[in-house]
Order: C-alpha cells, then sequence, then structure tokens
C-alpha cells in the first residue's frame, strides 16, 4: 500500500482500542441508550448494501466484501461514538468531526486531509442533495489524485441518495437523528474495495448550527439559502488485514455499548 499505509502500528491500534475500553467501563457522562431500530438488519447482507448509522448515511461498491463491508462499520460505529464522548453535546462540530477522524486513524485508517470549513454555496437556493453531493465529489477528487479508480465513490454516493429517498423509514431516521433544535449535523460515507483489497472511504460531514425554520425531508425538500454551512471532507483508506489485531477488543468494546447507535439497512440497488 505504500503512502498509503497507515503510519499507526495494529500493536498500537489494540492499546488504543484497550484504552478506550477502560475509559468508557466508567464514563463521566452516560450516553442516553437507545435500541436498535432492527436487529434483522444489523449484519451486512448483498441485498442490503446501504446503511443508515447514527445520523450516517452509508453506501457500497459493487466490488466490497460483507466481511469489508462489517469491517468498516465498526470503525465507523466506534469512531462516531468516541467522537461523542470527547465532544458532547453537539457544541463544536468542528471538534467532532476532528475527533472521528483521528479516532479512525488510530484504529489503522490511513487519512491524509481532514479539512472542515466555511461551506461556499454555488447558488441562492441550494439543497441538501446539491451540497452532499458537492463535498463528496471534493472528497473524491483528492482521492482520485492518489488513487486510480476512486471515482467510483461519486456514483456510489448517487445510487445511494437515489435508493434513500426510496426507503421511508430510512429517511424519516436519518431526518430524525440528523436534524435538532441547533440545526443539522450529518455525514455521507461511500465505500468501495479496491482490487488489492484495500478499503477506500470518502467522508463528507455537513453541519450548521442556529436551527432552521423549514421543516422539510433532508434529501427530499429541505432547503436552505442563508444559514451559516461548514462541512468536512477527507478520504480514508483501511487494508482489511490489519483487523485481525483488533477484531477481538473492537467487538468487547462495541459489545457493551453499540445499542446507543440506531441502524437500518436497505438496498442500494432498488
Amino acid at each position: 500500500m505504500g503512502i498509503f499505509e497507515s503510519s499507526v502500528s495494529p500493536a498500537e491500534s489494540v492499546d488504543f482500542v484497550r484504552r478506550c475500553i477502560q475509559k468508557r467501563r466508567h464514563p463521566t457522562i452516560k450516553p442516553r441508550a437507545r435500541m436498535l431500530v432492527s436487529s434483522d438488519v444489523s449484519s451486512p447482507t448483498r441485498g442490503l448494501d446501504a446503511l443508515v448509522l447514527g445520523n450516517s448515511l452509508v453506501g457500497y461498491g459493487d466490488n466490497i466484501s460483507l466481511e469489508n463491508m462489517a469491517i468498516i462499520e465498526n470503525i465507523i460505529t466506534m469512531s462516531k461514538m468516541e467522537a461523542n464522548y470527547e465532544v458532547p453535546g453537539n457544541k463544536d462540530p468542528k471538534a467532532w468531526y476532528h475527533a472521528f477522524t483521528r479516532c479512525m486513524e488510530d484504529l489503522g485508517c490511513f487519512v491524509p486531509d481532514k479539512g472542515f470549513s466555511k461551506y461556499a454555496a454555488r447558488s441562492l437556493k441550494v439543497t441538501m442533495d446539491n451540497i452532499v453531493v458537492d463535498i463528496i465529489q471534493t472528497a473524491v477528487e483528492a482521492a482520485k489524485a492518489a488513487i486510480p479508480g476512486a471515482s467510483v465513490l461519486s456514483a456510489v454516493s448517487s445510487s445511494t441518495l437515489t435508493a434513500l429517498k426510496k426507503e421511508p423509514e430510512a429517511i424519516k431516521l436519518l431526518n430524525l437523528e440528523s436534524k435538532n433544535t441547533e440545526g443539522v449535523r450529518l455525514s455521507t460515507i461511500p465505500c468501495e474495495q479496491m482490487s488489492n483489497g484495500i478499503i477506500l472511504v470518502a467522508l463528507a460531514a455537513v453541519d450548521h448550527q442556529g436551527g432552521s425554520h423549514d421543516d422539510g425531508v433532508l434529501f427530499v425538500d429541505w432547503k436552505t439559502s442563508s444559514l451559516d454551512i461548514f462541512h468536512g471532507k477527507a478520504f480514508a483508506t483501511f487494508n482489511p488485514a490489519r483487523y485481525a489485531a483488533i477484531k477481538t477488543d473492537i467487538e468487547e468494546y462495541l459489545g457493551a455499548h453499540r445499542k446507543e447507535v440506531l441502524v437500518k439497512r436497505f438496498s442500494r440497488r432498488k
């Protein structure tokens, strides 16, 4: 993998997960417990290849294996949960985003760029579709400059958004999780597996503070022309051969805490 391999050793990742387990056994702030939306869709299947994970929309390309889908979901889930512990209360989206990507790095992902900045809308009236696609495309362009074949992530993101709109339960769940009294926070994460087995991910995080008078549904009829919108964008790679070293420990971590994270699967190919 060369320069796209993480500089964090598998042993260091193991130590990191074990430290997290110790810290979270007696957390200073107890997160609100949540139940899985449906336990029968908690494991990947080839027919259910898109996922609402809390306020994140995860979509998969045609080449990624079921095993690697499960691996990247566990990494994303732990990274989201650690970021929620480190930066609670939705008060500092930039710090949350950096905590999220830092945890991915500690778990062995290679994340070369973790930019977070104000989003510059290119029109007076923008939709959430346009914002997310635009940010994803920026992350994909960075990946394309370094990794052949990364352009497929744009298509994965587009087909996932299209399929989401046909899934009332999934879009209702994502809408509920992404919108609160302070605004909107969500992320879209298309994933694909390259020919050498490496998992490639694009991250697009969107946040605005200050609330909204628009009660529409995200990705369907939600529009804004006046709110300040901030975004994080990055691409990341993960060598699944590294996962064996942390599998037991990360599953122990998630086994104790994962029911806090809402899960809903749907078919991207509808």
